[in-house]
């Protein structure tokens, strides 16, 4: 399902705002999903770590791969988002 970035832009910023810098990737994202409740999906995921970090697009795209996404071969651990995810959320 696709959401217009009017739904979305909200929790970008209060994502943003949040006490999260200085914590870690993965508490990040668990921000995330609780702020978009069902709204969340790795493609909003990626959506707001761009607005509310200026991660870029292949970063975020790759971040979408966490493993509390969905499982597989190719899914991010929470070590491996940490790592990924490092230098826009230590700004």
């Amino acid at each position: 399902m696709m959401y217009a970035p009017s739904l979305l832009d909200p929790a970008a910023e209060e994502l943003r705002l949040a006490d999260v810098v200085g914590r870690g990737a993965t508490e990040v994202a668990r921000e995330a999903r609780t702020l978009l409740g069902e709204r969340f999906s790795s493609v909003t995921f990626m959506y707001v770590l761009m607005r509310a970090f200026e991660v870029e697009y292949n970063a975020a795209r790759d971040a979408s791969r966490w493993h509390e996404f969905h499982g597989g071969p190719r899914a991010l651990s929470d070590a491996d988002l940490e790592k990924l995810l490092a230098p826009w959320l230590a700004r």
